[in-house]
C-alpha cells in the first residue's frame, strides 16, 4: 500500500509538471515579467495561473466540466484570451528594458506590478484553450477513475499533487529567469523580451482565430 501511495503521489506531481512545462502563454509571460521586473512579478504570474487552475480543478471535481464544453463559453474565453495576449505582447514591444535592474526592482512595488502580474496570469490561464483542454480531458479522465472507485481521499490527493507539480514548475522558472537576466547583456535581454512578446501575440492571434472558427462552425456566423 505504501509503494502504491508513493507511486500515486509521484505520478500526480509529474502530471502537474507535464502541464506546466510545455512552452505556452503562461510560461512566456513568466519569462517576460521575470526579465523585465524580477522574481516576484514573474512568480505572481504563475500564482495567478494557479488560481485559475484551482477554479478549473474545482469545476472538474464537482462535475461542472461540461460547462466548459459549451460552444459559446469556448468562443468567449478564446476571444478574451486573444485580446489579453495581443495587448501584453504589444505592451512588451513598446516597453524599455531598464539598464539599472535594481532601480526597476525598487519601483516594482510602487507600480503595483505584482498585482497586475497576478491578474494577468489568472486571465491568461482561464482563457487558454490548451489549459482548458487539459482539465476537461486528461485531468477529467484521471479524476473520474478515482471517483468511480468512490475514493474521495484519492481524488483529493491526486488534485493536490497535480497542483503542487504546477507550483514547483512556476517557482523554478521564475527563479531561473530572475537570476539568468543578470548574466545577459542589455541587447540580449531586449532581444529575448521582444521574442517573448512576439510569441504572446502569436498565441493571441491563434486563440482569436480558433474562437472565430468555432463560432463559424456553430452556425452562428
Amino acid at each position: 500500500m505504501g509503494k502504491l501511495m508513493i507511486t500515486l503521489i509521484v505520478s500526480s506531481v509529474v502530471l502537474g509538471l507535464s502541464i506546466a512545462a510545455p512552452v505556452g502563454p503562461i510560461n512566456v509571460e513568466i519569462m517576460r515579467r521575470g526579465l523585465t521586473y524580477g522574481f516576484w512579478p514573474a512568480l505572481c504570474v504563475g500564482l495567478g495561473g494557479m488560481s485559475s487552475d484551482l477554479l478549473l480543478m474545482g469545476a472538474m471535481f464537482f462535475g461542472l466540466g461540461t460547462i466548459l464544453a459549451w460552444t459559446w463559453v469556448q468562443v468567449v474565453l478564446m476571444l478574451t484570451g486573444c485580446v489579453v495576449l495581443v495587448h501584453s505582447g504589444l505592451a512588451s514591444l513598446w516597453s524599455r528594458v531598464s539598464t539599472e535592474i535594481a532601480v526597476e526592482e525598487a519601483r516594482t512595488k510602487q507600480r503595483g506590478v505584482p498585482l497586475t502580474s497576478y491578474l494577468k496570469g489568472a486571465v491568461i490561464a482561464c482563457t487558454n484553450p490548451m489549459n482548458i483542454l487539459f482539465w476537461v480531458s486528461i485531468y477529467g479522465s484521471v479524476l473520474s477513475g478515482a471517483l468511480q472507485q468512490e475514493n474521495i481521499f484519492r481524488s483529493f490527493l491526486i488534485s493536490s499533487m497535480v497542483f503542487i507539480g504546477i507550483g514547483l514548475w512556476n517557482m523554478n522558472l521564475a527563479f531561473f529567469v530572475h537570476f539568468g537576466r543578470y548574466l545577459m547583456k542589455l541587447s540580449v535581454l531586449k532581444w529575448v523580451q521582444n521574442a517573448a512578446a512576439l510569441v504572446l501575440i502569436y498565441y493571441g492571434l491563434k486563440f482569436g482565430w480558433q474562437g472565430l472558427m468555432i463560432f463559424k462552425e456553430s452556425g452562428w456566423m
